[in-house]
C-alpha cells in the first residue's frame, strides 16, 4: 500500500503531528502546497491534516482537500487550540469528516490534539476585546488566558505517541 501525509500547518504543530504519523506509517510528510501532493492518484492510502481556522481547515487547504482527495482510504489528524475534548473538537472532527466523506473517501484512522495558538492570532484577539469592552463577543478571562497558556506546550511527547498509536497497523 503506498501511503503518504498531507497536512496545512501555520505555526508547526500539525506538520509536527504529521511527521511523527509518517515516520509511524512508513511514508513521507508533505506540505500540501508542495507540487508533489497535486496528483494523489499513485497513493492508496492519505493521512489528512489540518490546523483549525474560524471553525474549520484553512480555506485553502479546505479547497485542496476538496478538490485532489477523492475515493480515497484517508486518516484525518487536526490541532486546535481548544481541548481536544471539547465540544467545539468533536466539532472539528465532523467538519473534517463532512468533508472527506463528501468526496467518497473512506475514514479510516482519526486524531485530534491540542497546538499552540499563534501568537500573533491571540494578539488580535486582545485587540478586539480591548475595543469591545463589555461588548466584546470573546472577553479576555482568565479561563482563556490559562487554556493559551495550556496549549501553547502543545502538542507534546503524549501527543505525538498518541498520535502514532492512532496511525499504527496502516
Amino acid at each position: 500500500m503506498k501511503k503518504i501525509v498531507v497536512y496545512s500547518s501555520l505555526t508547526g504543530n500539525t506538520r509536527k503531528v504529521g511527521e511523527a504519523i509518517a515516520e509511524e506509517i512508513g511514508c513521507k510528510a508533505v506540505n500540501f502546497e508542495d507540487e508533489c501532493v497535486n496528483d494523489l492518484s499513485e497513493f492508496d492510502f492519505v493521512a489528512v491534516g489540518f490546523y483549525v481556522d474560524k471553525g474549520g481547515p484553512d480555506a485553502h487547504f479546505k479547497r485542496y482537500m476538496k478538490e485532489k482527495i477523492k475515493n480515497k482510504n484517508v486518516g484525518l489528524f487536526i490541532t486546535l487550540g481548544a481541548e481536544p475534548e471539547s465540544e467545539h473538537g468533536t466539532k472539528m472532527l465532523e467538519v473534517g469528516r463532512e468533508i472527506l466523506e463528501q468526496n467518497g473517501n473512506k475514514i479510516l484512522r482519526e486524531f485530534i490534539c491540542q497546538g499552540a495558538i499563534d501568537p500573533k492570532l491571540i494578539e488580535q484577539m486582545r485587540e478586539m476585546a480591548a475595543k469591545a469592552g463589555d461588548k466584546a463577543l470573546h472577553p479576555i478571562t482568565p479561563e482563556r488566558e490559562a487554556r493559551w497558556a495550556a496549549a501553547a506546550s502543545h502538542p507534546d511527547a503524549s501527543d505525538i505517541a498518541n498520535a502514532k498509536t492512532a496511525f499504527r497497523g496502516i
